[in-house]
């Protein structure tokens, strides 16, 4: 099979997500080309590889999820980087940046924003009620310790995440453009943690566990040669204007049917695995071949492969699945999906 994309004609251009994307996506590739794409792509994972120590392979997910449109969910235990590679992934990007600490008491109109009184009449009442935007309302959100709140406030994010505003009193609000949230979260085993709902976790295009550094890493970040010490020194390599351009060219890159029947049979494989109760979502599938798109777009390629799958297959779906043994772990998911990676036959060129 060839995967080379047959010449593209304007009614083959895939639909854009977002009335306010359409422009955007259109004009892309006037505007923008692979080279120049996997250049922008080059300078950020350049940035973040800086700071962050001896964590490539993580990186590398984090700059495709950037690039996709998505959002990212990173989850280890205290102490290893996790909200420092959040940091430096909202310091590499110019544009608003925010940052949520999560509580045992955060509202979710803590989050999201709240109706405040406006003006006041002569005779001191209240005459109106107007919303005050929240933390979420910026361009890199950066919410560290998510499980740390409670369901209601988790549940908060649901809107924001899937449809880019927030609905308060009846009004929808629609958060900046681009968006995109970087949660951290720690193990469930560390005191005062709450369980993401499925539905919560669902809408993280991918997650990773960056992990302990190498020992000479390790020794790097104790000399003060990367680590949170070179994050002040971090400045914006791309500017908002080239990542949505970016972003615009990833999602017109092209796939073909036989890469969407590839991941479909990944989601059946997880569906029908017997350690599973709750397989993949269809989400899960969107998810991944929009990170397919990225990888191939930082690796110059204006199409994606099988090769963009697999590698992206563990962290876009590893968490999207609900394992029969309750006392599992995401460690435990991804070695399902790698089992199913290895059961199901990749196409070939």
């Amino acid at each position: 099979m060839n995967f080379l994309p047959p010449p593209r004609t304007t009614d083959e251009r895939p639909p854009a997500t977002a009335t306010r994307r359409a422009a955007a996506d259109g004009a892309a590739g006037m505007v923008m080309n692979a080279d120049i794409a996997a250049d922008v792509a080059r300078r950020l994972t350049a940035t973040i590889n800086s700071v962050i120590a001896g964590k490539a392979a993580v990186v590398d997910v984090a700059v495709a999820t950037l690039l996709a449109r998505g959002h990212l969910l990173i989850e280890d235990i205290p102490g290893v980087g996790k909200t420092l590679l959040a940091q430096v992934i909202a310091r590499s990007v110019g544009g608003s940046f925010r940052r949520i600490q999560g509580t045992s008491d955060l509202l979710p109109g803590d989050v999201t924003g709240s109706m405040v009184p406006g003006s006041m009449n002569a005779a001191g009442a209240m005459t109106s009620l107007v919303f005050r935007p929240g933390p979420v309302f910026a361009n890199l959100v950066v919410f560290d310790e998510l499980n740390r709140t409670t369901p209601r406030t988790q549940s908060a994010l649901l809107e924001l995440t899937e449809e880019a505003q927030v609905s308060v009193d009846g009004v929808s609000h629609p958060l900046p453009d681009p968006f995109m949230l970087v949660a951290t979260q720690n193990p469930l085993d560390i005191a005062g943690t709450s369980r993401l709902s499925e539905g919560s976790l669902d809408r993280f295009a991918a997650v990773v566990t960056p992990g302990r550094a190498p020992t000479a890493s390790e020794i790097d970040v104790l000399a003060g040669r990367q680590g949170r010490t070179m994050l002040d020194a971090v400045r914006p390599v791309a500017s908002l204007d080239e990542l949505t351009r970016v972003q615009s060219f990833v999602s017109c890159t092209h796939v073909g049917d036989v890469l969407a029947e590839y991941v479909v049979a990944l989601l059946d494989a997880t569906r029908r695995h017997p350690a599973v109760r709750l397989g993949a979502s269809t989400r899960g599938g969107v998810a991944l071949l929009a990170l397919a798109r990225a990888r191939a777009v930082m690796q110059g390629r204006t199409y994606a492969v099988p090769d963009d799958i697999a590698a992206l297959a563990v962290s876009a779906l590893a968490h999207r699945i609900v394992l029969a043994d309750p006392n599992s772990s995401l460690d435990n998911g991804r070695a399902l999906i790698a089992e199913c990676l290895a059961a199901v036959p990749p196409p070939t060129v």
